[in-house]
């Protein structure tokens, strides 16, 4: 199943029912080919689709909005009316088309096709890219009495007062039209109202009374002729459109798609007759919802976008920042109108303006003197900027007053009038000592300027006249006092640091924390209090430790010992045997495995396989398995009369305990030829490799070695040409490794020279018994 494949029965699961979470990272089915799809895939998606309750068009709606084109959609519809006839034994009542034909026809999923608004820096451009705007002709509407009939009209003619008739015929060809009794007349380039004129001149011959004005002709448009239309030019999509005769220049603008990014929206031309018989300025309609001509559209007229001549952008503090196409003449006002005007925060007096010349850029200011004056040149660039955030007249009142802030210098303000202005200061005020900060105007410099509050305010001291962006401040008492804390930490429930205040106590800093936790050691509380040494020299001790017992339920007061001293770490022990030491698992062979908690630090395997109920006839304790961290413990020293002896082997939490069956037999693995599992009747090593057939050639006997069912493994011992092979036990497993490519073979020069050496004693020996 390839990709695109996959893609699509995502697709279809996501409005099976699947979750928001999941929807979101489905991708789109844009790229699915329906013709991948087997007739048997096609029946189960859509029958998966019709038990989750969706219509037959809710299914196709969903298939849209996840990205499927039209043409596969249709194909999709195709192939499944293809199946339903070939196979109708697999769909049931419930999950059949029964009207084929109309869903074929059916169109209605078209709405659900995902509309995106093109943002366009171009103003006027987005108006019609625009998805939930619609700009058709409105038929039910009455054609105006401008409107140009034709061949192709039906008009209807209305007889009523003396005379009481109608009757409807369609304009012919030539432009002619029959009036019942009254002959042909060509109404051909007439308007409606002309036509109307006309008709009732001809019908007096057949009805006299319509000269005096007792019998009224009534003259309607039934069905409007169609005409073409020929868009050309920098559109967005030129071509011939058949619209409506009722149709107008907005219409028929908004169904070309309006221009393209080099097309202009202030001078469309509409050709007739091989003249430019008017020229169009968009913006008109989108800034004033006007146009200065009114334009009635003919048939085979053109409408032409030519290419933009010059183009401004604006930008900063501007209501409405774009891309602007100007006319000639237009100024810099101009443009400032069109884009809405400046920002409530812009600066007025100039703008900048970046114009581009032959080699280089260039940046002008332009006064606002020179707006109604100053023409903008093509891809000229117009920035508005802010007005900066500087204060011509600021005072800055902070601290310990009644209503801080920002004030207004008037003339000859001074800072007693300023406080009274702030409602006086408050009772935390420190009134020894306050300042001014000012700047100098000139160097920029800042200096500051103290006094004392209470000897201002009594009048003991002159008051002082403020300056421009003069800063004062009042200090607040709670500034100048140091701010101590208290630590908690141990087993509280809410371990933290918290503020120092006069009389606080031990319990008083627990409750702070929460209190004490289930295990606390309340009878050990400790206290680290920093110590007030005023020596000079460097001292060895800075903490003295107190250590103090509190009630559990932290209402008795304990005595002035109890009470802290700032920046006191109070610390709450654990109880030392208050804990579960954790549990072990014991399984296999045992008569009641499950999960045990362990009752001492030195537990043992054997006390724990007791509390088991002990090993069932099959199991084997000798090759009891112990597990630690997911690594198995290799022990021997487990045996069957070993459970009464003093041999223990301590468990920790965590441990497994696993006590295999009881196995009498002996598995050979690894490079032999015959690999299998033997009965045990022998505990000699070679005697099973025998019976497997032997080493093979890439068999190293020398490294082979036995792993037995504890977990412990041993090797082949060689001492010069004699091996010395372990015993068989039953469980084992006798595994023969492959013969290592990079090993060494032969003996090196220093193991010939000590054979040499063994074997010439040897001799000497041997001649020396027979002599």
């Amino acid at each position: 199943m390839n990709r695109t494949l996959i893609i699509f029965c995502i697709t279809l699961f996501f409005f099976l029912g699947i979750s928001i979470a999941v929807r979101a990272q489905i991708p789109g089915s844009s790229t699915l080919k329906v013709s991948q799809l087997s007739d048997k895939q096609i029946t189960q998606l859509w029958q998966r689709a019709q038990k989750a309750g969706m219509s037959e068009n809710e299914a196709i709606e969903e298939l849209v909005k996840r990205g499927l084109s039209a043409a596969e959609v249709n194909q999709f519809k195709q192939r499944l009316i293809q199946v339903q006839t070939a196979n109708k034994s697999s769909f049931s009542a419930q999950n059949s088309i029964r009207d084929t034909a109309g869903f074929l026809r059916d169109s209605s999923w078209i709405l659900a096709v995902p509309q995106v608004k093109k943002v366009s820096p171009y103003f006027g451009y987005d108006f019609f890219s625009n998805p939930d705007i619609r700009f058709e002709a409105n038929f039910a509407m009455a054609p105006p009495k401008n409107y140009l009939v034709g061949p192709g009209d039906e008009l209807t003619v209305t007889i009523t007062g003396a005379n009481e008739t109608d009757f409807t015929n369609t304009i012919s060809k030539e432009g002619n039209y029959l009036l019942p009794y009254a002959g042909v007349v060509n109404l051909n380039g007439l308007t409606l109202e002309q036509a109307t004129q006309k008709i009732k001149q001809k019908l007096k011959i057949a009805y006299p009374f319509i000269s005096s004005g007792k019998t009224q002709v009534l003259v309607t448009v039934d069905n409007v002729k169609s005409m073409q239309i020929h868009v050309i030019g920098e559109a967005e999509k030129p071509g011939t459109y058949t619209v409506s005769s009722i149709a107008n220049l907005f219409n028929v603008l908004y169904a070309s798609g309006g221009p393209s990014a080099n097309g202009s929206l202030r001078n469309i031309e509409l050709i007739r007759n091989n003249k430019v018989i008017a020229q169009i300025d968009f913006y008109e309609f989108l800034l004033k919802g006007t146009m200065s001509k009114t334009l009635q559209l003919e048939h085979q007229d053109i409408i032409r976008f030519p290419v933009y001549q010059k183009r401004v952008s604006v930008n900063g503090q501007i209501k409405r920042a774009a891309i602007y196409e100007l006319q000639e003449k237009e100024t810099l006002q101009d443009l400032i109108t069109i884009a809405g005007g400046m920002g409530d925060t812009a600066f007025k007096d100039a703008v900048k303006v970046v114009q581009i010349n032959s080699k280089e850029r260039v940046l002008r200011d332009v006064p606002a003197a020179d707006f109604a004056y100053f023409i903008p040149r093509n891809a000229d660039s117009i920035y508005i900027e802010k007005v900066p955030t500087i204060y011509n007249n600021r005072i800055i009142l902070a601290g310990a007053v009644n209503r801080p802030g920002n004030y207004e210098l008037t003339k000859d303000l001074s800072l007693v009038k300023l406080i009274q202005k702030a409602n006086g200061i408050l009772e935390k005020a420190y009134t020894n000592r306050a300042a001014i900060f000012r700047r100098n105007p000139q160097s920029y410099e800042q200096s500051i300027i103290s006094f004392e509050v209470s000897d201002l305010l009594s009048g003991k001291t002159a008051d002082i006249l403020l300056a421009k962006d003069d800063s004062i401040h009042i200090y607040a008492k709670d500034q100048m006092e140091d701010k101590f804390t208290i630590t908690v930490g141990g087993n509280v429930k809410n371990p933290g640091t918290f503020s120092f205040k006069k009389g606080i106590s031990v319990e008083d800093a627990i409750l702070l924390a929460g209190g004490f936790t289930n295990d606390a050691a309340t009878h050990k509380v400790e206290i680290s209090r920093l110590e007030k040494n005023k020596s000079d020299t460097l001292a060895n001790k800075l903490i003295d430790l107190i250590k103090v017992e509190v009630d559990s339920s932290l209402s008795k007061r304990l005595g002035t010992q109890a009470l802290l001293e700032p920046q006191d770490y109070i610390f709450v022990p654990r109880l030392l045997n208050y804990r579960n030491l954790g549990g072990v698992k014991v399984r296999g062979e045992v008569l009641y495995s499950g999960d045990y908690s362990l009752e001492r630090r030195d537990e043992t395997v054997q006390e724990i396989i007791k509390r088991a109920g002990g090993v069932t006839p099959n199991g084997s304790f000798a090759n009891a398995q112990v597990y630690r961290n997911k690594l198995r413990v290799a022990t021997t020293i487990l045996s069957e009369n070993e459970m009464g002896s003093d041999g223990r082997f301590l468990l920790l939490p965590g441990d497994s305990i696993h006590i295999p069956r009881n196995e009498s037999f002996v598995e050979v693995q690894g490079q032999v030829f015959n690999q299998q599992i033997f009965a045990f009747e022998s505990r000699r090593f070679r005697s099973y490799i025998s019976d497997a057939g032997g080493i093979t050639d890439k068999g190293n006997l020398k490294k082979a070695y036995i792993q037995y069912s504890n977990g412990v493994n041993k090797k082949i011992k060689s001492f010069l040409f004699v091996r010395f092979y372990p015993k068989v036990q039953p469980g084992s497993k006798i595994i023969v490794p492959e013969i290592n490519p990079n090993e060494k073979k032969g003996l090196t020069v220093f193991e010939l020279s000590a054979l040499t050496g063994i074997l010439t004693a040897i001799v000497s020996m041997v001649s020396i018994l027979r002599n």
